[in-house]
């Protein structure tokens, strides 16, 4: 987005105040600084005026309070894209204040580099079973440092092998098979929920398709959303690389963060590019659409589970899917679907945000939890691994026992491959 267009962008909003009703920030706090009209107005004033990006504060906290959950962008009547605006402000804050501690350490020092995050991950894991996680939560010591209480606190009692680690004894060859699916398996999916990419590639593979799973970097959502554009672009140009090599029928992830973020790569890529990365992206599918859309049931037994979904802010609105989650839980025999109140609204999780914005995500997470338990479900599905830990902790904090799935799973727990 040229500075020019940007400006354009900004004066389009009429603020008119129909995103008041949508916007879970401005929901839970009725401050105007904290609804898309209100963060726009001052992305105006700072741009028409030419003044200091890195100047205020608490511009700084207003603009990365947005959840970028698009909720406004969909109901805009003048189609303000509201969350690129944001971002792009974000990216001139970096360039004023330079990236954020967490950005630096986390995006660019963990995700950005793909063997660093499984080293992370056997400490993590070293931190589990040694004794020190028990040590850590009696002797309260997270309770000196807010952030590090808060990651302690969403880091998974089991942490299972990763994805990748599995992969070996998870792929088989598939005679004669009807697509060759690039699977494109994400960060938050590879290492802290294996069993999701486990059903993934078993389905995929008990319905006759070849899956190949590239070595792909992070998808690049996470910097894009933290204004990184520069990074963003490097790790896009990557994955895009890896899959033209391996001429897959479609591309797949069960992760709605980065089948959205995939799906959008086209603006990380200069004009005479475009054609080769929309080959790409047109092959870009939601693990939920490529099922729906592609593959006949198989034979099915019964799960006798109350199940309801959460929609992910990148699928519903990133992708325009609502309804194909909802066709494969109600194919599931013996499985009761109940619809639940908001089940499009950001469950406050939103990448690291429950991090950098603690106490908003938490007032945003228990609205969430308090809509799950009226429908009376034992299941919480869901499709993107970010909004499984914020649900998951949400649930585990209020002593709730239900579990948090991703539709593949029940899928494959329903076919007998799992």
């Amino acid at each position: 987005m040229t500075e020019q267009e940007f400006l354009q962008q900004i004066r389009r909003c009429n603020r008119c105040g129909f995103c008041q009703n949508i916007c879970p920030t401005y929901y839970y706090t009725k401050n105007e600084g904290l609804l898309a009209r209100g963060r726009i107005r001052l992305i105006r004033l700072i741009q028409e005026n030419a003044q200091d990006w890195g100047d205020d504060p608490e511009l700084d906290q207003l603009l990365r309070s947005c959840l970028l959950c698009k909720a406004c962008v969909v109901n805009c009547p003048s189609t303000v894209p509201t969350d690129e605006l944001v971002i792009k402000a974000r990216e001139k804050l970096n360039r004023a204040n330079g990236l954020k501690f967490l950005h630096k350490a986390l995006y660019r020092g963990v995700l950005s580099r793909r063997r660093r995050l499984p080293k992370v991950m056997s400490l993590a894991r070293f931190y589990n079973k040694s004794g020190m996680r028990w040590l850590v939560r009696n002797t309260r010591i997270t309770s000196l440092f807010e952030n590090l209480g808060r990651l302690e606190s969403y880091l998974p009692v089991d942490l299972p092998k990763s994805a990748r680690s599995r992969l070996p004894e998870l792929l088989k060859k598939v005679e004669q098979p009807k697509f060759k699916i690039g699977y494109f398996l994400g960060c938050a999916t590879d290492n802290f929920f294996s069993d999701i990419a486990a059903a993934t590639i078993l389905y995929l593979q008990h319905l006759g398709c070849e899956v190949v799973v590239p070595p792909v970097q992070c998808c690049g959502g996470p910097h894009y959303s933290a204004g990184d554009l520069e990074e963003a672009q490097r790790l896009a140009r990557a994955n895009v690389t890896y899959f033209i090599q391996e001429n897959c029928d479609y591309i797949v992830s069960d992760c709605a963060t980065c089948t959205s973020t995939l799906k959008e790569y086209a603006r990380f890529f200069g004009p005479e590019e475009q054609e080769q990365v929309q080959s790409f992206t047109a092959k870009v599918l939601d693990l939920n659409q490529f099922i729906a859309r592609y593959l006949p049931l198989p034979e099915l037994k019964p799960v006798n589970k109350r199940v309801t979904f959460h929609d992910p802010c990148h699928l519903v609105r990133g992708l325009g899917i609502k309804e194909e989650p909802r066709k494969i839980l109600q194919s599931i025999p013996g499985l009761t679907f109940v619809e639940m109140k908001q089940a499009d609204w950001c469950c406050g999780g939103a990448g690291s945000y429950f991090l950098t914005q603690g106490e908003m995500s938490k007032q945003i997470l228990q609205g969430k939890i308090d809509n799950f338990i009226e429908t009376g479900a034992e299941v919480l599905a869901t499709a993107c691994p970010a909004c499984t830990m914020q649900l998951s902790a949400g649930l585990q904090q209020r002593g709730i026992k239900a579990q948090v799935r991703h539709p593949v799973q029940l899928l494959a727990a329903s076919a007998g491959i799992m």
